[in-house]
């Protein structure tokens, strides 16, 4: 999983020294009464900020070859690199710094050791017994010794003379380059670390995406490498008793994780979990859309996440006070008319999204568009879409994500996907099986209040858009639009309500429950009657597939 890319000036130089033969420490003149001046404390300073960076260094190409960075952060006393691994450094650096550094490094056989950097043809720096010095081992401290020459220190040994290329020790100079490090910058997905003398380091970017928090869902805007936590169900938010599952997940040493199904061929890449910490790792390609990743232990689903690459999302503030998201939950963009802003359907209280599509289905050919327009990972003989007409227990629809249950439940004609009927599937507050992306969750009915008015549009908040098929709503010069997207029929699994030639309809769910049943936005407009209506009193069996909109928390 941990990848590194090192550059050097040539290819045997990371920052400055050469491939050439080892040197021995050569003759140490003895003291002179006309040598070099004492130290100054400018130049002690100077060193004392060359030896922090020798340090800082040697950690750095560490870490660079064994990990990747999760976190990078500019402060005060420079750029902080965190990686995966745990280790946390702080690089300080000066993008106006002239010369080289007295030390360097050198890369020989994918080995790094210490050398003298301040010219293209120097030695690498030797110990006493004129072996090489690994940069993975004690980090030389730079000194000057009575005589006024440069000295390093190996961990306990005596101070060693700093030799040039003919083995005469190098006089002290105030002229000394202290920094390391000219610039840190993120592009493309990696870090570059650019070093004072030309030299570079490359390191792959991880971005931890439940840093903004835990979800069932992670937006993502950008290619690149993405890490989330897979130790907790969803935000973490309920128990067994009201949402069916145990919040926490316990790793171990059977699991694996993988993609289940895709809308876009090659939009994700490289899945794996990192046992140790918990996460899942992959690598977002170029495009939109959406897929699912799945934590699994011996081929069974234990917990999945919708992975959702779109534009970051405006919203748009409601006379409620709820902040809408300008699309819907798994819409690639939000072009007025377009199918692109159709999103994906969820049964009421279950996390997970079934794909759509853009011609209309009948109980014998229902999940044919998803079929069409999606692609099923291979590996995973037991992944299809399809419908089963029983209720099952939340674990079990939750160990099968693409499987759309439903069923009639007790004495009535009500139908469900859940035998259970629990309380805190969805709620006001965020649950562990919300669908949204942290920060957003599922609205309240209430959160529509203000857009119909006796079971119709409002003029001048809301309208049915006769060209486009679909609502637009109006709040403070801002237009949020809503595709007439339809439905997945609730006892057949099958697509239904489209935009046709006599109008479409559109179906959102709230969280707000109805005793077995939930509430939900509806909208629709006969075109051939001239007729419409707007209606948020409905309820309506929790086993259909509405689309989502979600708002802030």
């Amino acid at each position: 999983m941990r990848r590194i890319f090192v550059m050097s000036v040539c290819s045997c130089i990371l920052l400055l020294g050469s491939c050439g033969k080892k040197e021995t420490p050569g003759p140490v003149p003895p003291p002179s009464p006309s040598g070099p001046n004492p130290v100054s404390p400018e130049l002690q300073q100077r060193i004392e900020k060359l030896n922090a960076g020798l340090v800082t260094l040697r950690n750095l190409i560490g870490a660079v070859a064994h990990s990747e960075v999760s976190a990078l952060q500019e402060g005060a006393q420079g750029t902080r690199l965190v990686f995966r691994d745990g280790t946390d450094l702080t690089v300080e650096c000066d993008a106006a710094a002239s010369g080289a550094p007295l030390i360097g490094v050198a890369a020989d056989e994918g080995a790094y050791y210490w050398t003298r950097a301040s010219e293209k043809d120097s030695p690498y720096l030797s110990d006493a017994d004129g072996k090489r010095i690994p940069v993975d081992g004690p980090v030389p401290v730079l000194g000057v010794d009575d005589g006024g020459y440069w000295t390093l220190t190996l961990g306990s040994g005596a101070p060693i003379r700093i030799v040039d290329a003919s083995g005469a020790a190098i006089p002290a100079s105030g002229e000394l380059q202290p920094s390391l490090f000219r610039s840190v910058v993120e592009t493309d997905g990696r870090v570059e670390i650019a070093l004072t003398d030309g030299g570079r380091l490359s390191a792959l970017r991880v971005t931890d995406l439940s840093a903004a928090g835990r979800a069932n869902c992670y937006m993502v805007s950008a290619p690149g490498r993405y890490a989330f936590d897979a130790k907790l169900r969803g935000n973490g938010v309920g128990d067994a008793a009201t949402t069916g599952f145990d919040p926490k997940i316990e790793i171990t040493g059977d699991m694996e994780a993988d993609w289940l199904w895709t809308d876009r061929e090659g939009l994700v890449s490289e899945v794996g979990l990192d046992r140790a910490s918990g996460e899942i790792l992959f690598t977002l390609g170029e495009g939109r859309g959406n897929t699912l990743i799945a934590l699994l232990r011996g081929g069974s689903v234990v917990w999945s996440w919708h992975i959702w690459a779109t534009e970051a999302p405006q919203s748009v503030e409601y006379a409620s006070g709820a902040h809408f998201m300008d699309r819907n939950l798994g819409a690639s963009g939000t072009t007025v008319g377009g199918t692109e802003a159709y999103g994906l359907y969820y049964q009421w209280g279950r996390k997970d999204p079934f794909y759509g599509g853009e011609k209309t289905e009948t109980s014998s050919t229902a999940f044919a568009e998803a079929k069409r327009l999606t692609r099923v990972n291979p590996n995973h003989a037991a992944v299809e879409w399809k419908i089963e007409k029983q209720s099952v227990a939340p674990e079990v629809a939750a160990a099968a994500p693409l499987t759309f249950y439903s069923a009639k439940v007790g004495t009535t004609d009500t139908y469900d996907w859940s035998g259970k009927a629990l309380a805190g599937l969805w709620g006001a507050a965020k649950t562990l099986n919300d669908p949204c992306p942290p920060g957003y969750k599922v609205p309240e009915i209430t959160a529509w209040e203000g857009i119909c008015a006796s079971n119709n549009y409002v003029e001048g908040i809301s309208a049915w858009d006769d060209p486009n098929f679909g609502m637009s709503v109006v709040f403070g010069g801002r237009t949020d639009w809503y595709p007439a997207q339809g439905y997945r029929f609730h006892s057949f699994g099958s697509i239904a309500g489209l935009r046709s030639s006599n109008g479409g309809s559109g179906y959102y769910w709230s969280s707000t429950a109805a005793g077995r049943k939930s509430r939900n936005l509806f909208f629709r407009r006969q075109l051939t009657t001239s007729s419409g209506s707007l209606n948020l009193s409905l309820d309506n069996f929790r086993s259909a597939g509405y689309c989502v909109r979600c708002c802030r928390e």
